[in-house]
């Protein structure tokens, strides 16, 4: 990997594990919200419509999915956009161009 690279990752890193390191403090807090209104209010009516309704977990999981087809697609197209652009890429990096294969002509 490049020096420029190393630090991009470095950084990616740090901001995952910031947001692992959030998890327990968010949870805790929700419950102690959750907690609060329960208290206060044992009896919390049902929303209208409510059967048609996802669960929160089931619109994570549904919105995490989505994310991941989009991560995905986005990589594919950014990949091919990259190796339409290597001739020029490669020129400006300084890269040293692949090896053209010969190809031998059958005799006429």
């Amino acid at each position: 990997m490049t020096t420029v690279l190393d630090r991009v990752t470095e950084v990616q890193d740090q901001v995952i594990s910031t947001l692992a390191g959030v998890k327990e403090p968010v949870s805790s807090a929700v419950s102690t919200v959750v907690d609060f209104v329960l208290d206060r209010s044992p009896e919390v009516p049902a929303l209208p419509f409510a059967d048609q309704l996802p669960t929160p977990k089931e619109l994570i999981e549904n919105q995490a999915k989505f994310a991941n087809k989009l991560v995905s697609t986005n990589k594919s197209v950014a990949l091919a956009a990259a190796a339409a652009a290597k001739p020029l890429t490669d020129q400006l990096l300084d890269r040293p161009a692949p090896a053209a294969r010969s190809t031998k002509k059958a005799a006429a």
